[in-house]
């Protein structure tokens, strides 16, 4: 999974935005048909604080391309 904070100049049209209290998150179209959920969790480190972590949960049915 990517992430990209750097977003000036680049083409965001295509992506869904969703707004999460004080953060916009872009999910690309191409996951989109690949989970059905996307889950965004914070997750304590050893060292160095908190890392966001965001997972992607697929379901086969019919309409899997896969």
């Amino acid at each position: 999974m990517s992430v990209d904070t750097y977003l000036q100049g680049k083409k965001t049209n295509g992506y869904r935005r969703e707004h999460i209290e004080d953060v916009t998150i872009l999910l690309a179209p191409s996951l989109l048909d690949y989970a059905n959920k996307v889950q965004l969790v914070t997750k304590k480190k050893i060292i160095g604080g908190k890392k966001l972590v965001a997972m992607a949960h697929h379901e086969h049915t019919g309409a899997c391309r896969h």
